[in-house]
């Protein structure tokens, strides 16, 4: 099940976004690698009410048509001052609402801009999140439809 994750695709997640703040509401988080032990996601929030982020280099803006995405339901934006890591373990399936994935252009985009900031810029130490599966299934509510 573990090997259905695909780069991509969107994990629904409570997350910390620094090393010591624990978010408190469920976003989605764009699967962005996947190695062995770990992948990488890419926080998304929508732009509602948020427009100002967009103005913020760290900030990447997705139109949620053309074509239309079914990963996402409106339109976000990525960001890219945070390395979210989550231990790899096969529970983490059950996160997504769908197996589809971003539109190969947007997710090409994103990816290699992510990647690009990432290079490029210093990333704060406390912006470095690793999750353990333990503090991923504590903070989310797994729900498995059998």
């Amino acid at each position: 099940m573990i090997n259905d994750l695909k780069i991509g695709q969107v994990l629904w997640l409570k997350v910390k976004y620094q090393t010591d703040k624990f978010g408190s509401v469920t976003h989605p988080m764009l699967i962005s690698k996947i190695e062995d032990s770990y992948i990488e996601v890419i926080a998304l929030d929508k732009t509602a009410g948020k427009m100002h982020n967009l103005f913020r280099a760290y900030n990447k803006y997705i139109n949620v048509e053309n074509p239309r995405e079914t990963v996402i339901y409106e339109d976000s934006y990525v960001q890219f001052n945070t390395k979210i890591i989550l231990e790899k373990f096969s529970e983490l399936t059950y996160f997504r609402k769908t197996k589809d994935t971003l539109s190969k252009l947007k997710l090409k985009e994103i990816i290699d801009e992510y990647y690009e900031y990432q290079s490029n810029n210093i990333i704060d130490e406390n912006r470095k999140v690793y999750m353990t599966k333990e503090e991923i299934l504590s903070l989310n509510k797994l729900e498995i439809k059998v």
